[in-house]
């Protein structure tokens, strides 16, 4: 009898001891699961909740760009470069409206935007002169639609452009100025230009400085509340 009790007894202990091995074997094997689903999910939740952050810090910010400064190389016009060289030019505005060359006695910004070109086409500069040695001033403008161009033959520049038919991009910032913008967004944007009062009480202008010298600017000019035109405006008398 003695003996049929320790043979049921080592029964159920080999039952148990299989039963745990089996229970622990099972745990490991969801543990194994969970921790593959949790390499899964998290990053998700993690990409959702950074974009939320993003955008909350977006909307937090009402400042984009916190400068008075646009530098050319920065700039593009209808995302092309502010300065072309004349066979780049030709190749985007295959056709112009009209061109006319008039004496600049003031000067003009290819004197030291294009120097080099200068110097070697019309020689040293005249002091008394107050240009090239042998340059007689003149400068070409080329109108094309609703935007207008100044060349010295080597380089283009760009000029004016009315808002309705280009557009302005800061590069940095991929910020895109057109007809759609209006003054009060671009106040929210650049919160540090002032913005200058004119004439006529519906048209407002915003200036950027190309440098740290705040001469030589690209203006914004904003008519009943909307991008009208923009300008490359240069100190030069």
């Amino acid at each position: 009898m003695i003996k049929n009790i320790i043979s049921t007894l080592f029964i159920l202990t080999l039952a148990t001891i299989i039963s745990c091995k089996n229970e622990k074997n099972e745990q490991k094997k969801n543990e194994n699961v969970s921790v593959q689903t949790n390499d899964n999910f998290p990053k998700t939740n993690q990409q959702g909740k950074d974009t939320i952050i993003e955008k909350k810090e977006k909307l937090n910010n009402n400042s984009i760009y916190n400068s008075k400064f646009i530098e050319i190389k920065n700039s593009l016009i209808n995302g092309h470069k502010v300065i072309l060289l004349k066979n780049e030019f030709d190749a985007i505005y295959k056709k112009n409206d009209s061109l006319k060359t008039t004496l600049w006695e003031c000067g003009s910004p290819f004197e030291w935007l294009d120097k080099e070109w200068m110097v070697k086409t019309y020689g040293v500069e005249n002091k008394e002169k107050g240009t090239f040695d042998r340059f007689n001033g003149e400068i070409t403008t080329i109108y094309d639609k609703n935007i207008k161009f100044t060349t010295n033959n080597h380089i283009v520049l760009f000029d004016m452009a009315f808002a309705k038919n280009n557009s302005f991009k800061i590069i940095s910032h991929n910020i895109t100025l057109d007809k759609n913008t209006t003054l009060k967004e671009f106040k929210k944007i650049f919160p540090k230009i002032e913005i200058e009062n004119l004439e006529n009480p519906n048209n407002v202008r915003a200036r950027f400085y190309l440098g740290k010298v705040e001469d030589d600017a690209f203006l914004f000019y904003f008519k009943n509340g909307k991008l009208d035109y923009f300008t490359l405006w240069w100190l030069l008398c």
